[in-house]
């Protein structure tokens, strides 16, 4: 076998491919990430860039056609510039910038095939009408399989982690088998035959378009069927007395986004034995300079409730620190201060005394996150959730590999609040209602 030398083992355009990589990170719209997170996720621009590199020779391997150094390096300097083209997050679709690289790709590919000609397994392995596939065994977040596939190979994705192979799916395998297919959403088919006409339906737009449809179905459905479980806030007047930062949303009804819950047990004080104290970690909700927000615990009668404050906190220390006294689940009494060991938390939780309270509310604000004091209607309305299925079956229970069993938390259905629970049932049901209405829909229009 002949081995030609690869633009990647000589140089490459780093600066540009870096540049590239970072600005993705403020990129939303459009990118897989947005999908679904994945951790050590792979920038698109590297990922392009490498396996171009990875396909195409360096002109060094070519002295026939680049006899001097000088040649060479201007033959490589083009290279470059397909490559500093290739990068850009406005050229992730561009049909020019992607065939030029292609066509890159399959020359390097062809000359391969010529060198190889006399090789005893040439017809399998150097068919110059067929680019070598690529396949990741670790695929993880996908970027890899998915820039071979933009780049013209056919790839393939493995992984061992289940979320992994259905991100895989979603970008490199079901694509594909839509590609240049129209929407068959009633939307579209409801178009006369001139108002499609006038669209043409590229690689997967026409899926775009389904799953967009379709989506904006199943969140207004949900809307519908638990909606009033996630009721907006409003910014009243004596909230802006309170927090003079709220002025500017006086008067309007903003989304909420979070609900901060802390769990709760039995003060171990014989003096506040009726009183479930919170077990926080911190108690600091945000410390973007300039942006500090955190809860502050009111004691009174007898009792405690939280209000959230915003700015730098008098004793940052206590306040970062929660009722956490040290390491491991060792927390104290907010009433009283006394000292809450591991070995109490955990025995309350066994008996079925620990529960929950909330804490803070976050907001939706002008591009900002908005922290907001709980109101008792707000909790209340969370606790009023009936989810119509809970998840059976309890999980193992080895302290070693997964920790709730050693507080009580047996069943699956134990990980998650009431309102959790059927919202996670709501989205279940709508996804199989969704699947039927396009697999209808589809038929309808004699889709194969």
């Amino acid at each position: 076998m002949t081995y030609k030398k690869k633009l990647i083992e000589v140089a490459l355009p780093l600066e540009a491919i870096n540049k590239a990589s970072a600005r993705e990170k403020s990129i939303r719209h459009g990118h897989p990430s947005t999908l679904h997170l994945w951790w050590a996720r792979r920038p698109l621009a590297a990922a392009r860039a490498v396996i171009f590199a990875q396909m195409v020779d360096d002109p060094s391997a070519h002295p026939d056609l680049f006899s001097t150094e000088k040649a060479q390096e201007k033959e490589r300097q083009r290279l470059f510039r397909i490559i500093e083209d290739l990068v850009l997050w406005e050229n992730t679709t561009n049909e020019k910038v992607l065939q030029q690289a292609r066509d890159e790709i399959w020359q390097s590919w062809r000359y391969t095939c010529a060198e190889n000609a006399d090789h005893p397994k040439a017809k399998e392995l150097f068919d110059r009408y067929k680019l070598p596939a690529f396949h990741d065994p670790f695929a993880g977040g996908g970027a890899l399989p998915l820039e071979a596939q933009r780049l013209g190979l056919e790839a393939y994705a493995s992984d061992l982690n289940p979320v992994a192979v259905l991100i895989n799916k979603a970008m490199i395998e079901i694509p594909p088998k839509f590609a240049g297919k129209p929407p068959v959403n009633p939307e579209w088919q409801s178009k006369t035959p001139e108002e499609k006409a006038m669209r043409t339906w590229t690689g997967a737009h026409g899926l775009a378009e389904d799953v967009r449809y379709y989506g904006k179905w199943m969140r207004d459905e949900a809307e519908k069927r638990i909606g009033h479980l996630y009721p907006k806030i409003e910014i009243t007047k004596e909230m802006v007395q309170e927090r003079p930062d709220l002025k500017k949303y006086e008067g309007q009804k903003l989304t909420v986004i979070a609900w901060l819950w802390a769990r709760t047990v039995k003060s171990p004080n014989p003096a506040f034995a009726n009183v479930e104290v919170p077990l926080a970690s911190s108690f600091m909700l945000s410390t973007k300079l300039g942006k500090e927000a955190y809860v502050e615990p009111v004691v009174e009668d007898g009792h405690y409730r939280f209000t959230v404050k915003v700015g730098k906190p008098k004793d940052a220390e206590a306040v970062k620190n929660g009722t956490k006294l040290s390491r491991g689940a060792n927390f104290q009494c907010l009433m009283s201060g006394t000292p809450m060991s591991g070995d109490y938390i955990r025995s309350e939780g066994k008996s079925g005394r620990m529960g929950t309270r909330l804490m803070a509310v976050v907001a939706d604000g002008n591009r900002e996150r908005v922290y907001l004091t709980p109101t008792l209607e707000i909790e209340t309305v969370a606790r009023t959730a009936e989810p119509t299925w809970m998840p059976e079956g309890s999980f193992v229970e080895d302290a070693r590999a997964f920790t709730p069993c050693i507080y009580g938390l047996k069943e699956w259905r134990h990980l998650f609040t009431q309102r959790q629970l059927a919202a996670l049932t709501t989205f279940s049901d709508l996804v199989q209602e969704a699947r039927c209405r396009a697999e209808r829909d589809a038929q309808a229009t004699s889709l194969p």
